[in-house]
C-alpha cells in the first residue's frame, strides 16, 4: 500500500491519474450529452428521462461520488503538476511557443474555467432538480428558468464554458495519449480521430442546446 501511494504521488503517478481521469469524465460527457438531447426531443420525453434516472436511487448517488471524486482528483493532480513544472526551469523552457501548442500552454486556464462552470452547473441545475424545483418541470429549469437557458447571460456563459472545455480536452486528450503509451504506436491514429469526437463534436453537441434554447427559439 505504501509503495502504491508513492506511485500515486509521484509525477509520473499524478499524470497517469489524471490520464485515467480525465477519460472516465470525457466518457461520462458522452452519457450526459444523450440524456440532454432528449431536450429537442420536448418536454415530456426529457421530464421522462430525468425522472428514470431519480428511480436509479442509490446508484446514481454512487455515480455522482465517483464523479465529484474524479473531478477534484483530477484538478487536484493538476495543479500539484503545474506548480511544479513552473518551478523546474528545464519544463518552463519547454513551454515555449515554439515546442507546445496553445491548448497546452492554457490548459491551466481552461481548466480553472471549466472547474467554475462545473460549480455553477452543480449549484443551479443539479441542486433544483433534486432539492428546488418549486412546482417547475425539469425542461423548464433548463430551458426557460432564471438559472437556466432563460438567462442570456446563463446561456452566453455556457456556450464560452463548454467551448473552453472542448479547448481543455484537446490538449488533455493529447497528453493522456502520450502518458499512457498511445503515442508512437499502431493505434495513435484511431486514437487521435476518436478524441475529436470528445474535444470537439461532444462540446458541440452541449453548446447546441443554450444557443438553441437561449436565442434561437427567442428570435424565431
Amino acid at each position: 500500500m505504501q509503495e502504491l501511494f508513492k506511485i500515486l504521488t509521484s509525477s509520473v503517478g499524478r499524470k497517469i491519474l489524471m490520464a485515467i481521469t480525465g477519460l472516465s469524465l470525457s466518457l461520462f460527457m458522452a452519457f450526459h450529452l444523450f440524456g440532454n438531447l432528449f431536450l429537442f426531443v420536448g418536454e415530456a420525453a426529457f421530464n421522462s428521462y430525468v425522472n428514470k434516472l431519480h428511480k436509479l436511487g442509490f446508484l446514481i448517488r454512487i455515480a455522482e461520488f465517483f464523479l465529484v471524486l474524479f473531478v477534484m482528483s483530477h484538478a487536484y493532480s493538476g495543479i500539484l503538476l503545474w506548480i511544479k513544472n513552473r518551478k523546474a526551469k528545464k519544463v518552463v523552457a519547454s513551454y515555449s511557443k515554439e515546442n507546445t501548442s496553445s491548448s497546452a500552454r492554457t490548459a491551466a486556464f481552461t481548466g480553472s474555467i471549466v472547474f467554475i462552470f462545473l460549480a455553477t452547473h452543480w449549484s443551479t441545475f443539479w441542486y433544483k432538480f433534486n432539492f428546488d424545483l418549486q412546482g417547475m418541470s425539469y425542461y423548464y429549469v433548463v430551458t426557460e428558468s432564471s438559472v437556466g437557458f432563460g438567462s442570456p447571460f446563463v446561456s452566453f456563459f455556457y456556450i464560452i464554458a463548454i467551448a473552453l472545455l472542448g479547448y481543455h480536452l484537446k490538449h488533455g486528450i493529447a497528453s493522456a495519449g502520450q502518458t499512457l503509451g498511445i503515442v508512437g504506436t499502431k493505434y495513435e491514429k484511431i486514437y487521435n480521430n476518436v478524441s475529436s469526437i470528445f474535444w470537439f463534436w461532444i462540446p458541440l453537441g452541449f453548446i447546441s442546446i443554450p444557443v438553441w434554447f437561449g436565442f434561437i427559439v427567442r428570435v424565431i
